[in-house]
């Protein structure tokens, strides 16, 4: 498992992320944790940054070797120089998808004895990859969205924050990222959903269920993203990765969650995504 954190400003994208990888053992179990893998890449020279989470690698090789592959073949050159950041996504959303059907689909049918569109989306592994920058000629940064084999149709990226939408995203797992923020835990709301509906006999109605949400959003955090410097971002980023390495550390369970804080930043000077030190502007 992992945490993955975006913050988009007007001075350009920071990706944020563990340093932990999770070795699986039989029936959920965890049979080692190590706390030094790479989740951060650059894609070439290009004002691109890439962040990932969920599968660490698949068929003996890294995401990080198979993202490496893509920058030396004519996936990665046909479309490097002059196209936007949805291209470049779309490019390499077939990549990494056709690898996945070629070495983890086969695996899947055997173990399951079931064609793969038959096999539960829960039964399947996956891996998830944050593409952030800036499209050639842009003064403003995005950032997309690729699911490994969720977004299996053409053109399927998601856009998580357009140019101008400012603000943070969450990935993996980042509860104690809502708890702080939103002031609760989803499994809380659900639980106090269930207890409601029990004591009125009845479903909420639609006027109801929308003062339930009104009242939780009351109590949400409120960040100016809007005016946020990019070093003060690269704080609270890393801020955010802390609070869930922390947690992990702290509370019963395997530090599923662990390692170091890496961050990530590309902005509009025009230089290439840029890896930080953790004594590299980092401020007080």
């Amino acid at each position: 498992m992992s945490v993955a954190v975006i913050g988009n400003l007007s001075d350009g994208v920071i990706l944020g992320v563990d340093s932990a990888i999770t070795v699986p053992a039989s029936k959920g179990s965890v049979l080692k944790v190590y706390e030094n893998a790479e989740k951060l890449f650059p894609l070439g020279s290009l004002q691109i940054g890439i962040a990932i989470f969920g599968l660490g690698a698949f068929g003996n090789r890294t995401i990080g070797s198979y993202l490496r592959e893509f920058e030396l073949t004519n996936w990665y050159q046909a479309y490097a120089e002059n196209s936007k950041i949805e291209v470049i996504a779309e490019q390499l959303r077939l990549f990494l998808y056709n690898k996945y059907c070629e070495i983890i689909t086969p695996e899947l049918e055997v173990t399951y004895k079931k064609k793969f569109e038959d096999i539960p989306d829960k039964n399947k592994p996956g891996f998830g990859l944050i593409i952030g920058g800036f499209s050639p000629g842009e003064y403003l940064s995005e950032v997309r969205l690729i699911v490994i084999p969720k977004h299996d149709e053409i053109n399927s990226t998601e856009i998580i924050r357009q140019q101008g939408s400012f603000g943070t995203n969450w990935f993996a797992t980042f509860e104690p990222i809502r708890r702080y923020f939103m002031g609760y835990d989803s499994n809380l709301i659900n639980d106090i959903l269930r207890f409601i509906t029990k004591d009125l006999n009845r479903s909420l109605n639609s006027d109801e269920k929308k003062q339930f949400s009104s009242l939780i959003g009351k109590h949400e955090y409120k960040v100016p993203f809007n005016a946020m410097p990019i070093d003060e971002g690269i704080n609270h980023i890393r801020f955010l990765v802390e609070l869930v390495i922390n947690h992990h550390k702290f509370t019963i369970g395997a530090p599923v969650v662990g390692g170091r804080v890496n961050i990530g930043m590309v902005s509009y000077n025009g230089r290439g995504f840029q890896i930080i030190k953790d004594n590299e502007r980092k401020t007080s």
